[in-house]
């Protein structure tokens, strides 16, 4: 399988708060996220949305000094709400 490479500009960088899974009351951990602007096709014309891609934390060790530049990170894909999402590796 080949990989999957996303080039964005790092608008942002946080750690997420933890989190207490609802269902099995678990503490979870708060995720490394990176934040980007995307350029959306609507029925009512082109948006600009703000975008998280969740990262490991080594990647995002990587990028804190990167915010404002293009970098690249290797990306997984989901689909949520008929939307493509993206998840660092």
């Amino acid at each position: 399988m080949s990989k999957l490479i996303l080039e964005l500009k790092v608008e942002n960088l946080f750690k997420a708060k933890d989190y207490t899974d609802k269902k099995s009351g678990e503490v979870k951990v708060g995720k490394w996220k990176v934040q980007t602007f995307d350029k959306v096709q609507t029925e009512h014309g082109e948006q600009i949305k703000l975008v998280d891609v969740s990262v490991p934390e080594e990647v995002a060790l990587r990028l804190r000094e990167q915010v404002g530049k293009v970098v690249s990170i290797e990306v997984g894909t989901f689909i949520n709400n008929n939307r493509v999402g993206y998840y660092g590796l």
